[in-house]
């Protein structure tokens, strides 16, 4: 007979096409799936009495901003899992936009025990892929969700078979450590801001590491704040030099280019 989870727990959010997959992954091999929706990151959760007062064999945050009171967690008979859409150079908020900023070449995501503070406990794989060149903030976000959605289909296939080979992927993974510094959304808020010194290589760093449709770099003047409509502009500016124009096409990725000139 094929083994399967008894119960499990499983916080995450609405309409996303991972969360329907790992949900499905779970229904198949569970023999029961409790849902808890994550709406936004201020929300407050109320958890039921029902849930409570149960244990499930694993408690499973994905894609979920509400943040795990030690009364939930300790619901969990095996552990407590968050999956982290970043690598452990970046805890909190922002890993994405962090990373792009600082050009690395490679990125992932990091399963790891929950415990009472953020981003903190044991680390049980991190899964890295390589960031390309042309790859945009838009572009990242997708490569590092599916990445974190076969990172936790392939961490509970094995759980499912052995629960002990959690402590196993603890131990192989012994030599990931989380940073100290810990982002908070005000820290992100401040991070979008665009210093009015910053060189022009360096605006189009932080364009590149925060722009999307819902989110732009600003600037602040005489108390007001203007957010970047289109970084694709500068194209039709006279006063640009070849040489320049040259500079600022290379640097934005295909796809944000794609995007604005179809406007």
């Amino acid at each position: 007979m094929k083994k399967k989870f008894k119960k499990i727990l499983l916080l995450c959010r609405k309409n996303d096409k991972n969360v329907n997959k790992l949900i499905s992954f779970f229904k198949k091999n569970s023999n029961k799936v409790i849902l808890i929706w994550s709406k936004h990151p201020r929300e407050k959760i109320k958890i039921s009495k029902y849930i409570l007062k149960n244990n499930f064999d694993y408690i499973v945050s994905f894609r979920n901003f509400y943040i795990l009171k030690k009364n939930l967690i300790r619901r969990a008979k095996y552990a407590s899992i968050n999956f982290h859409p970043s690598t452990p150079d970046y805890r909190g908020m922002g890993g994405i936009n962090f990373a792009l900023f600082d050009n690395k070449t490679r990125y992932g995501s990091t399963a790891h025990i929950i415990d009472e503070k953020i981003d903190h406990g044991k680390i049980i794989n991190v899964s890295r892929f390589k960031v390309k060149k042309k790859y945009s903030l838009k572009t990242l976000l997708k490569k590092t969700h599916d990445n974190m959605l076969k990172q936790a289909i392939n961490i509970f296939s094995k759980l499912k078979e052995n629960p002990s080979k959690l402590e196993r992927m603890i131990i192989k993974s012994k030599n990931e450590k989380w940073v100290k510094k810990y982002t908070t959304r005000e820290d992100m808020d401040k991070f979008y801001e665009v210093n009015k010194k910053a060189s022009y290589k360096n605006l189009l760093r932080k364009i590149r590491a925060v722009y999307i449709e819902d989110f732009r770099p600003y600037i602040m003047l005489h108390g007001l704040k203007f957010s970047l409509s289109s970084p694709v502009k500068e194209q039709y500016s006279k006063n640009i030099s070849k040489k320049r124009y040259k500079m600022y096409f290379d640097f934005i990725p295909k796809d944000l280019k794609d995007e604005f000139n179809k406007n």
